[in-house]
């Protein structure tokens, strides 16, 4: 669960970075799955039909590769999914039991063209609405659509961390905001490894260019409560897949809980 600062900040900026969830040897695991799958997928030809929850390429450059969905790629993306201090936070933000959304990695560098950052000139994006992201419960607010991004590696100021329109998870829109944002108006996400950066999908939020000479690692998965869906109908798990798995992982990847009903939500 958040602290109380950690909620404060939560509902305050619309994003938390909680610093130490994830221990060093699942990093490992997944940082080698991520390279292995970099070699072994070529990328995605835009417009192809796809399987569902089949992994794939989405990006693949020398300076970018990003995948989604992954979840189906390696054990270790599922274990990394279902962490049980990740879901406890998810839950806690969210306000009740939650589900698998979808799942994205991605590995990146620096770009030759990248020796600066434009905030106007980012990919501003949000995948849900102010008005109907968010509810009260029991003096709280929690957010029906959030993402947890996993650093697999150091992110400091220069290490392409996220950048957000902190406060846009309440308020706002693209058109408004950005042709007059200025710097000093937009956060980086920073930690270490391990690290998790939760934050509501109503938040305006961009990936960020690489100004440094490291290499990025993280691994993205978005949660909500069981009564929700996926973004996209090919990020669901495939029935053979379901097949492969426990009895809570089937519960965490479609929601339907054979004790509970999908639309009995309560908080924990």
């Amino acid at each position: 669960m958040l602290t109380a600062k950690q909620r404060f900040l939560m509902d305050t900026y619309g994003y938390v970075v909680v610093p130490n969830l994830v221990e060093a040897d699942l990093m490992n695991r997944v940082r080698q799955a991520m390279d292995r799958m970099d070699q072994e997928l070529a990328p995605y030809q835009h417009g192809e039909p796809w399987p569902v929850g089949k992994p794939r390429k989405i990006t693949g450059t020398p300076y970018f590769s990003k995948f989604g969905p992954c979840i189906q790629y390696d054990p270790s993306f599922l274990e990394i999914a279902m962490h049980p201090q990740i879901m406890s936070c998810a839950q806690d933000i969210v306000g009740g039991p939650v589900r698998y959304e979808e799942q994205e990695c991605s590995i990146n560098s620096k770009h030759p063209d990248d020796n600066h950052i434009d905030v106007k000139k980012l990919g501003w994006h949000r995948g849900i609405g102010t008005d109907y992201s968010v509810f009260k419960g029991e003096g709280r607010k929690h957010y029906l659509w959030i993402k947890a991004i996993v650093f697999l590696t150091d992110i400091g100021p220069d290490d392409g961390g996220t950048s957000v329109i902190p406060g846009t998870q309440s308020t706002g829109t693209i058109g408004e905001l950005v042709p007059d944002l200025e710097p000093w108006m937009v956060h980086r996400a920073q930690g270490s490894a391990g690290s998790v950066l939760f934050f509501s999908e109503a938040l305006i939020h961009s990936v960020t260019p690489i100004l440094s000479d490291k290499k990025r690692y993280i691994m993205i998965t978005g949660y909500v409560p069981p009564f929700m869906r996926e973004y996209e109908h090919t990020d669901a798990a495939s029935s053979e897949f379901l097949e492969t798995v426990g009895e809570e992982e089937r519960i965490f990847l479609t929601g339907e809980n054979p004790k509970r009903d999908r639309y009995s939500y309560r908080r924990l």
